[in-house]
């Protein structure tokens, strides 16, 4: 099994990079293989919803995205790892999520479907300042759960828990290295990689 992670913090040994390592250990020790790449490293420009996509199957757009496609097609799950930024994902990992378009499809009834022809399993990892009970702050990634879930897995309600991406939430992250001082939630990200990997 091939298990991939794509961070999108600029700090290689943050909060969040050092959660995905977390996680991909966890995942590497149910025998996965895994893979680990940083958004901000890549040169991948914004999704001009130009449509070519639709009738070809394949992106026009010539940048590092093209290695990312390959990277998700092979991998049997991927996550997605964020810190929260103004009630959002990082505008380092913004382009890579907008350019997954490509997998999108529309039915005769106007209802999104997903072209990915084997479903692959899918998690959202998120580092932030705000304490875990502030819980509009993860709220708010619940759309983008639902559209995760619905390109890797084929299905889409946001209002289900199970029909939207799982999403580990590493709370009050005071500095740049407060993970470290945490066992806790070093032993969390380990056990769902591991959980991502079991339940595949």
């Amino acid at each position: 099994m091939k298990v991939l992670g794509i961070l999108g913090s600029p700090r290689p040994n943050g909060n969040t990079a050092t959660l995905l390592c977390q996680v991909l250990a966890g995942a590497a020790a149910q025998g996965a293989t895994t893979t680990m790449i940083s958004a901000d490293k890549l040169a991948v420009r914004a999704c001009t919803n130009c449509d070519a996509c639709k009738g070809t199957g394949q992106c026009v757009i010539d940048d590092d995205m093209q290695e990312v496609y390959y990277r998700i097609n092979e991998a049997d799950v991927v996550i997605f790892a964020s810190p929260n930024y103004m009630g959002g994902i990082s505008g380092h990992l913004k382009p890579l999520i907008d350019r997954l378009y490509l997998y999108l499809s529309v039915n005769e009834t106007g209802e999104l479907r997903t072209t990915i022809e084997n479903p692959k399993k899918v998690a959202l990892l998120l580092t932030q300042n705000a304490p875990r009970e502030y819980t509009h702050y993860t709220e708010a990634f619940t759309p983008l759960r639902g559209v995760l879930h619905l390109i890797f897995q084929g299905s889409f309600d946001p209002e289900k828990e199970s029909l939207v991406a799982p999403m580990l939430v590493a709370p009050s992250m005071n500095g740049s290295r407060s993970v470290v001082d945490n066992p806790h939630f070093l032993q969390e990200a380990y056990d769902f990689g591991a959980g991502l990997v079991r339940t595949k």
